[in-house]
């Protein structure tokens, strides 16, 4: 619809136009999928699917939403390399109240002991020592339980706090109200975190997806996962799903009625 959408560094900002009930559907996207090149690609660990989550809310003409489709996380290309984190999906306010947001997945492991993304979930916070209350996933040692900075990993990031990094990642995801970019490493440009908060991967252990609050890692250097990102819905009639969504994320808004 013509002068309905303004683009602003991949955020849309879209003007409602007209008063009524609308159905918002918002999936996250999936984590990239891990390489291990001694075994078959059957046997290669996989990103975790997006959340997909749907409610009705009454919008009214001239309302202005921001609107942040996430983008799959990238798949290893070296020997073996893990997958990046799938970006959330946001659908907020003009001041980034948010209304919907559906969580990325996290990306797959490399190698035997590291296993597949966890899926988006339907919980506001991330898994995987993820993020709380609208902030970053961490990357957690476990053995101790305990932050691990010294880990090759990151964790996505969520709407308000930006993802978190161990060892060798220069730049870490931001959050969605610091413009959703991805997390990425300093010395290439093809691996890169999934728009809307994924963070990066390096070595073996997979990246946190983003989404309300960004998915952790919990690992070790021997084994680990990467967490998916949490979701967020304050809309009627809700259908909130974990690990629905394969590919990059969508963000769909349908006229219901009008009042």
């Amino acid at each position: 619809m013509e002068d309905q959408v303004i683009l602003n560094k991949g955020i849309q900002i879209w003007t409602v136009p007209v008063t009524g009930s609308y159905v918002i559907e918002a999936a996250g996207a999936s984590g990239g999928d891990g390489t291990d090149r001694s075994v078959s690609p059957a046997h290669r660990k996989l990103g975790g699917l997006g959340a997909k989550i749907t409610g009705t809310f009454q919008l009214n003409q001239g309302t202005q939403l921001k609107i942040l489709v996430g983008q799959e996380g990238t798949t290893g290309y070296l020997f073996y390399m893990p997958g990046t984190g799938g970006g959330g999906s946001f659908v907020t306010l003009l001041d980034n109240t948010p209304l919907i947001v559906a969580g990325g997945g996290g990306g797959g492991g490399a190698r035997e002991n590291f296993t597949n993304g966890d899926p988006g979930q339907t919980t506001r916070n991330g898994s995987r020592c993820g993020g709380t209350q609208g902030g970053g996933g961490k990357v957690c040692n476990a053995n101790t339980g305990q932050e691990d900075f010294s880990l090759v990993a990151g964790g996505g990031a969520g709407i308000l706090g930006n993802g978190s990094s161990g060892r060798e990642i220069q730049f870490v995801p931001r959050s969605f109200t610091t413009g959703g970019n991805g997390g990425r490493w300093l010395y290439s440009s093809g691996v890169v975190g999934g728009f809307g908060g994924g963070s990066i991967a390096r070595r073996l252990l997979g990246g946190g997806g983003g989404g309300y609050s960004g998915g952790g890692v919990v690992g070790t250097d021997e084994k680990g996962t990467a967490g998916g990102g949490g979701s967020y819905n304050v809309g009627e009639n809700q259908q909130n799903v974990a690990g629905a969504n394969k590919g990059d994320g969508k963000v769909v808004i349908t006229l219901l009625a009008y009042p």
